[in-house]
């Protein structure tokens, strides 16, 4: 406890900005489809502005790197942040659906950029003893801010002014602790690298399930405030509906996780997928339920789709070497976001046909689809033996995807890293050697490592023998035993 209040005084101005930013991400999520509904816009524009929200974030993700080397960190976020306020107070100004689509788009482009600089600085200060401790610290502020964010909708009518102006001043002042520490700048940003392709070969079912959490969680952020509202709930009832959504997230994370630990990770995966269906068809009933069974309902829901995601990176990493796990991570991102731009107008079109019960119609949907697949993959291929598996660790599955790299205590990462010069280096960053994930975002290809050598035959694939020839970890354990 003292050395995690330790990290956390070391690191207050950076924590503080984080809270605020996540608090008013959080609530401007659900404010701006409350503010869509009462203005009467389709489901389905509502659907496309969270869908420009995640592509935006996509987009920055892998784009905020070269600017953070450019300008430092400390200049990079003042400038996201002052963007991220701007826009969500241009809503107020601009009362256009398409303006608005553009500018949330714009604003996950911003909020990508700033969690970025956050994680690269988080990292940079956590020595390998502390990255764990800081991580879990990291996620805890994250569910706790964005609930607060939730309740804070609560002080004000969405079909008004003062809370949007709220937002902009909570992600106005994100800047202000940030701009004035006394820390220097961290290290340079690394350019993301990823190989979806590969990432395909090492382990099917963590893209599928990623893909999965993309789709599910995406269309839930976007659109449950509309389900809540068309159901009859008030606004303080809507602001309750999501943040009982948040706690079941904070609360089974950890438990499900370590289970994880200690079975077929695949099977647990299943069961989760299968428990999602669960509360989602509860939920389908609409306003048949009453409102304390309602808020449970959503609490088990999202508590268990919230997993998908670091349960999905956890089991690929089941057979990735500690050297591939920051980038892979990259992939992730990418796979999760393609798939939080297509639920949210998949999940609009549902409700257009069946109400807002066919949001969780969509959901019961994609769910069956990936118990049938995974069910598959479980007679394919043996699972990673509890000795060799790597453990699970929390991820920031909020509005936004993990962009956590080597925050992550299962990267591999050089010993003292974080003991370097803290100054910014605006240097031209030399060539990284080729790593079997290594591709930049926008240009495809393999590189030589996934090549096999001239004049030899290509590995076996996985299709080919029943278990990823690349699993070099369940390879050596058979081999020992």
């Amino acid at each position: 406890m003292l050395f995690a209040l330790s990290i956390l005084r070391n690191l207050s101005s950076l924590m503080i900005s984080v809270t605020l930013l996540m608090f008013a991400n959080s609530m401007f999520s659900t404010l701006l489809a409350l503010r869509a509904n009462i203005e009467q816009y389709p489901n389905e524009m509502i659907g496309l502005m969270t869908s420009a929200y995640f592509l935006g974030f996509v987009l920055g993700t892998f784009r905020s790197g070269p600017l953070i080397n450019r300008i430092g960190h400390i200049r990079t976020f003042a400038a996201l942040a002052a963007i991220a306020a701007a826009c969500a107070l241009l809503v107020l100004i601009i009362p256009n659906p398409w303006a608005w689509v553009a500018l949330r788009a714009a604003m996950g482009a911003a909020t990508a950029g700033l969690f970025v600089v956050v994680e690269s600085w988080l990292n940079n200060r956590a020595a390998n003893e502390s990255r764990g401790v800081l991580l879990s610290m990291y996620i805890v502020i994250g569910y706790i801010a964005s609930a607060v964010g939730q309740q804070a909708i609560k002080l004000g009518d969405p079909g008004t002014y003062e809370l949007f102006l709220f937002v902009g001043i909570a992600l106005a002042l994100s800047l202000v602790p940030v701009s004035l520490t006394r820390a220097t700048h961290p290290d340079p940003v690394e350019t993301p690298h990823l190989n979806i392709r590969r990432l395909f070969q090492v382990s099917p079912t963590s893209v599928i399930v990623c893909l999965g959490a993309g789709l599910i969680n995406s269309s839930w952020w976007g659109l449950g405030p509309v389900y809540a509202r068309e159901i009859g709930f008030s606004v303080s009832g809507i602001a309750s509906f999501m943040t009982a959504a948040l706690l079941g997230g904070m609360l089974l994370q950890l438990p499900i996780g370590r289970l994880s630990d200690r079975l077929d990770r695949r099977l647990v995966i299943f069961a989760v997928t299968i428990g999602v269906s669960i509360p989602a068809f509860a939920l389908a009933l609409g306003g048949l339920l009453p409102s304390w069974g309602t808020l449970s309902a959503v609490a088990i829901f999202f508590g268990l789709a919230s997993t998908l995601y670091p349960l999905s990176i956890a089991y690929a990493n089941d057979y990735l070497e500690p050297s591939d796990v920051v980038a892979a991570s990259g992939g992730f991102v990418m796979i999760f976001g393609i798939g939080a731009v297509v639920g949210p107008l998949a999940a609009s079109a549902a409700m257009r046909i069946a109400g807002p019960q066919g949001m969780f119609m969509y959901v019961i949907t994609i769910v069956v689809l990936l118990t049938g697949f995974i069910a598959w993959r479980m007679r394919v291929r043996q699972w990673a033996p509890v000795v060799e598996k790597e453990p699970y660790v929390l991820q920031p599955e909020l509005q936004t995807p993990g962009v956590i790299s080597e925050l992550d205590p299962r990267a591999e990462v050089d010993e003292g890293y974080d003991q370097g010069p803290d100054i910014l280096d605006t240097s031209t960053a030399e060539a990284e050697e080729d790593k079997p994930f290594g591709f930049w975002l926008g240009r495809s290809g393999m590189n030589s490592s996934d090549h096999t050598q001239e004049g030899t035959d290509p590995e076996p694939t996985e299709q080919d023998e029943g278990i990823d020839s690349s699993d070099s970890k369940n390879s050596e354990y058979n081999q020992n035993h």
